[in-house]
């Protein structure tokens, strides 16, 4: 199995969101997407200030479990 790296994991997450998840996690990445549409029209958007710092721990931690 090929090494992920959390740092990059992080980078493509804040910049790119849920996609940038599908780097470490494809699961974790539609369950974001999904709450980030489901999550943020009725708040028009400022449900992803929230959701946006959850997307990339879990990214992080996602990348990290897969080198253990």
């Amino acid at each position: 199995m090929q090494r992920k790296s959390v740092v990059l994991s992080l980078v493509l997450t804040f910049f790119f969101g849920p996609f940038g998840m599908l780097y470490s996690t494809v699961p974790g990445a539609i369950v974001m997407l999904v709450l980030y549409v489901a999550l943020g029209i009725p708040t028009l958007g400022w449900a992803i200030a929230g959701l946006h710092p959850i997307a990339m721990i879990w990214g992080a931690w996602a990348a990290h479990r897969a080198n253990g």
